[in-house]
């Protein structure tokens, strides 16, 4: 198949990118800087800032995923950074939604980077790809997030929205983080430590991408979660035993508010209890469904190429 990625950059798109080459697929990427005419996978500028893409150059396309955004987490939150976060993901969406769209022969499936953070705090609450949007900033931008995806979804593509839970991997996102604080007994729970959170490998996250494009039966949400989400508080004891430390520092709610404001209470002490409810339906089978296993994996076992799986799609 011939597949545009968008956010190839990124840890999620470069470990994509190198499984769908592997598997022969012929990958096409999506730069926001001048594209390299010699560069080994084929290459083109966008601008969605401004609005910027010129669609008729991509020729056919059987698929597309959009990983692009803002990092959440890499700065505190204020106004600006606020509207950043939220329009990096809403205009860029909705201009490859608008240029797919027209297309004279548009890909059969869009799939869409997107977040549990959809549900909002919710506590002890099981929720499923058919719970309703929460409150707050990151519920509110994944609302408008998928909703930009519409102009696709009109004209008969098959849209997917991946609700990324917690990725799991040393190469970045929570792990690199909190790898070093854990490792120099500086690691410990987060308020009460006993908020909910969906975590889910890398591993499984790519084959979790390949598998969609070849299901035809799967459209709308689906939760990139591993089966089997831990309390934050679980999630520090296995950090201390798996790095052998102890995690006896404790960051009271109050400091993380006071810290880190609206970004700390929406990343580190809200609850979502999600579970992949279609994933599961349509027999996907997780790579680690414990977070221990993961965890020992990506901290201290040699590392695994866990791509050549049979989950792809």
């Amino acid at each position: 198949m011939r597949i545009l990625v968008s956010g190839s950059s990124g840890m999620v798109g470069s470990a994509l990118i190198t499984a769908l080459a592997y598997d022969g697929h012929q990958i096409v990427q999506l730069v926001r800087r001048t594209a390299n005419p010699d560069a080994k996978v084929l290459e083109f500028s966008w601008d969605p800032e401004h609005g910027a893409f010129d669609s008729r150059l991509l020729g056919n396309i059987d698929a597309a995923i959009h990983l692009g955004g803002v990092s959440i987490a890499g700065a505190r939150w204020n106004a600006e950074r606020k509207l950043l976060i939220r329009e990096s993901r809403v205009r860029s969406t909705r201009l490859l939604s608008q240029a797919l769209a027209g297309l004279q022969s548009p890909p059969k499936v869009l799939i869409v980077a997107s977040a549990v953070g959809f549900y909002g705090d919710r506590g002890e609450e099981p929720l499923t790809e058919d719970s309703s949007p929460g409150e707050g900033f990151l519920s509110d931008t994944a609302v408008r997030w998928e909703a930009a995806a519409d102009i696709a979804r009109e004209a008969g593509i098959r849209v997917v929205h991946a609700r990324f839970g917690l990725i799991m991997s040393r190469q970045g996102g929570l792990l690199a983080r909190v790898r070093m604080p854990f490792q120099t007994a500086l690691g410990g729970k987060l308020g009460n430590g006993r908020q909910w959170w969906p975590w889910i490998s890398l591993p499984d996250v790519v084959n979790g991408l390949s598998y969609l494009i070849g299901n035809e039966q799967i459209s709308g949400p689906v939760n990139f979660t591993a089966p089997t989400p831990a309390r934050n508080e679980e999630f520090t004891k296995l950090m201390s035993k798996t790095l052998s430390r102890p995690a006896w520092f404790h960051i009271p709610s109050a400091i993380i508010r006071l810290f880190f404001g609206e970004m700390g209470e929406e990343t580190m002490l809200s609850s979502q209890r999600a579970y992949p409810e279609k994933l599961r339906a349509a027999g996907f089978e997780w790579t680690f469904e414990s977070l221990e296993d993961v965890l020992h994996e990506e901290l201290v076992a040699s590392r695994v190429d866990h791509w050549g799986d049979n989950q792809r799609g």
